[in-house]
């Protein structure tokens, strides 16, 4: 049942992924400078929006797993989202009338701006309900939200990219797509029978939040800050580098994303919660096939990220190739230590979690001043999107064995016992690699293509060798696999 829930929003991902790498490779193509222009003030307002999760949707997700009044916590929830919501919108118009007053932002970028603004007051809004659906162990229903969203949004974005039109009409496409996904939650809700109620559990959200908010806080700005740093202290096309590499390693990360959305729900009942040894498994089972799942896609973005970045952006982005290479590290530690952070959630220690991400933000923000902008004193100066890579991947590395610590101090959990066995996989297959590389020029689609499947092959060998890949493993990815089974979990939230 769990992974089914799981496979639906892999599902989703990968359509929304698929749609995506469509609508990043027309535009890096034909509108390379707007497309840097747009995510630059997609990323300004981002900035602004950290203020509205502040861990209230992870409370959100485990009050109503854990059996709490459904329209009391919706009620709760929609109050905060739209009060935090408003100020994000108040503080980001103030922050941009000051950026304008003193020249730092021009009018075209303004209405870039007030385009997201507008954006995410319906994302944010819209989350109140797929929040519930995940809470409900209803993927499907979210899934579906998602997939609107990235199709809309990419047809648009391909079809004014061919027509070479300016940052602002591209940035359309975003309030375009997210009108049609908030369209489709609203339907999908129809059968959850949610009343409106005085929202009377502020407490609680706040009382559970409290410990994430400065964690929640200081994450979600330094996602977006980079970008900001970027553009300020280089121009939109190294913005539009560094956005690029990372569109692709976001796909990868949403998947860990989605997983967690799915294991808190599973965490924070009662009789998990009372029995250590069985979320440990959870946990284990989980970290083992995300493993078998980035590591090889890891040691391919290594070796060959630059041939890649030619590959999906065309030759004027390769810079891209490089940072996705850097960025690899941090893509798949993010995503394992996000089922880290899920059991701190589930156990009340969430305090852990914040002096974690406290340590994290003090050695990544010093990183980006370091290592981001040209100051013409440093002599690695102007580094841009490189430097702004190392100083994630870096962070994460220090990020990782911090949560570990707590985690297994905290609540017992150990690391993954046969850690080891993917660790030496990965070298095997990375080392291999690096032979190829020396060895063959890789170019164009079907070469890459063949040394990305050359890598999972010997991966998924070093792990049959080791004992780690077993008949029972495949037996349980046939099961997670099978339409069927997915489609009659579907058709449960449907009904």
């Amino acid at each position: 049942m769990l992974v089914h829930k799981y496979m639906m929003k892999v599902v989703s991902n990968v359509v929304s992924a698929v749609a995506s790498f469509l609508s990043l490779m027309v535009m890096t193509r034909y509108v390379g400078l707007e497309y840097g222009a747009m995510m630059w003030g997609w990323a300004f307002v981002a900035m602004f929006n950290a203020v509205v999760g502040l861990g209230f949707e992870t409370a959100h997700i485990r009050f109503i797993a854990s059996g709490r009044s459904q329209d009391k916590c919706f009620s709760t929830y929609l109050a905060i989202r739209v009060s935090l919501t408003s100020l994000m919108v108040a503080v980001t118009i103030i922050s941009l009338a000051l950026g304008i007053r003193n020249g730092t932002i021009g009018t075209d970028m303004a209405t870039v701006v007030l385009l997201f603004v507008a954006y995410y007051a319906v994302w944010d809004i819209q989350n109140t309900l797929t929040a519930t659906f995940d809470a409900r162990l209803e993927s499907g229903k979210s899934s579906i939200v998602s997939m609107v969203d990235a199709i809309t949004r990419s047809i648009i974005l391909i079809t004014l990219a061919l027509m070479q039109v300016s940052a602002t009409v591209l940035s359309s496409a975003y309030v375009i797509g997210i009108l049609a996904s908030a369209s489709m939650a609203l339907l999908l809700a129809r059968n959850q029978k949610i009343r409106l109620v005085r929202p009377s559990m502020f407490r609680e959200y706040l009382g559970f939040a409290m410990p994430l908010i400065i964690s929640s806080l200081f994450l979600t700005v330094l996602d977006f800050v980079d970008k900001v740093m970027i553009g300020l202290s280089g121009n939109t096309l190294e913005v539009g580098y560094y956005t690029a590499a990372m569109g692709v390693v976001f796909v990868f990360i949403s998947l860990g994303g989605s997983l967690n959305n799915v294991i808190l729900p599973q965490l924070s009942k009662p009789e998990t919660v009372r029995n250590p040894s069985k979320a440990e498994g959870l946990i284990w089972m989980s970290q083992k096939y995300l493993m078998m799942f980035l590591f090889p896609v890891m040691a391919v973005f290594l070796v060959f990220g630059k041939d890649i970045g030619a590959v999906l952006f065309g030759a004027g982005y390769a810079k891209a190739g490089v940072i996705l290479s850097i960025l690899s590290v941090m893509m798949t530690l993010r995503v394992l230590t996000g089922t880290l952070s899920q059991v701190l959630y589930a156990s009340n220690k969430a305090s852990l979690y914040t002096k974690a991400t406290m340590i994290y933000a003090v050695v990544v923000a010093s990183m980006f001043v370091l290592l981001i902008p040209d100051t013409g004193i440093l002599p690695w100066d102007g580094l841009y999107g490189v430097g702004a890579a190392i100083s994630l991947s870096v962070g994460y590395i220090i990020f990782t064995v911090t949560l570990m610590y707590y985690v297994r101090r905290a609540v017992g959990i150990r690391p993954y016992n046969n850690l080891w066995k993917h660790l030496l996989s990965l070298a095997v297959t990375a080392v291999l690699l690096v032979i190829v590389d020396r060895m063959f020029e890789i170019s164009g689609v079907i070469e890459v293509a063949a040394v990305s499947l050359l890598g999972l092959g010997v991966y998924i060998l070093a792990l049959v060798a080791l004992r780690e890949l077993l008949r029972s493993d495949i037996a349980f990815f046939m099961n997670a696999v099978n339409p069927r089974r997915i489609k009659d979990s579907l058709d449960d939230e449907l009904r």
